[in-house]
């Protein structure tokens, strides 16, 4: 057979465009992903809904078809509790029960949450709710105790979740790694080379 194990030249052409893709597409996508999934996070428990304290109740006027995140912390670090350290330990024996206007009762567990976020130790999801539109209650409080044996005191608040941005976020992620898979191809390919 002709041209079987004999010489290749390189496609430089393919190369170049594959590490420019990862360098000005894929790095691109990547930051501005990370930069949309930790920064709207972070935006959003600073302006909660509602704060108070576990044990204890809280009250928000929720929207119908928000989503809402509970999680432990202040929302401002130096408030009272921001200089404890919350991570999903802490969060895994927090227990709440919404109580939506309509009378209706969900419940959530810190220990049965689909992903949980803790930010650097200031902040731990305990979960996420549905509004139903009106006057909602949360009753929260924790099945463990603190190193001394005592009853947990901790800060919570509730805040609104933007899903959109989190999926644009993600959506970016997920596309800069296929940005990255092509440009990887791209090398390879160029590497190679064709027989000669």
């Amino acid at each position: 057979m002709v041209g079987v194990g004999g010489p290749r030249k390189r496609s430089w052409v393919r190369i170049v465009l594959g590490v420019l893709g990862i360098l000005f597409l894929a790095v691109p996508m990547l930051v501005a992903a990370l930069v949309i999934i930790v920064g709207v996070g972070k935006w959003e428990s600073l302006d909660p809904d509602a704060q108070g304290r576990v044990p204890g109740r809280v009250t928000l006027d929720a929207d119908e078809g928000s989503t809402y995140v509970v999680a432990l912390g202040t929302g401002i670090i130096n408030e009272t509790g921001g200089g404890r350290a919350f991570n999903t330990d802490v969060a895994r024996d927090v227990r709440c029960t919404i109580r939506h206007p309509d009378g209706s009762e969900d419940s959530i567990r810190g220990d049965r949450q689909v992903s949980s976020v803790t930010r650097a130790g200031q902040y731990a999801t305990v979960g996420k709710f549905e509004g139903e539109g009106g006057s909602t209650e949360l009753e929260c409080f924790a099945t463990s105790t603190d190193v001394f044996g005592e009853e947990r005191d901790l800060p919570m608040i509730v805040h609104e979740s933007n899903q959109t941005l989190q999926y644009v976020g993600y959506g970016l992620l997920v596309g800069s790694v296929v940005v990255v898979l092509a440009g990887v191809g791209l090398i390879v390919w160029g590497a190679r080379g064709k027989v000669v």
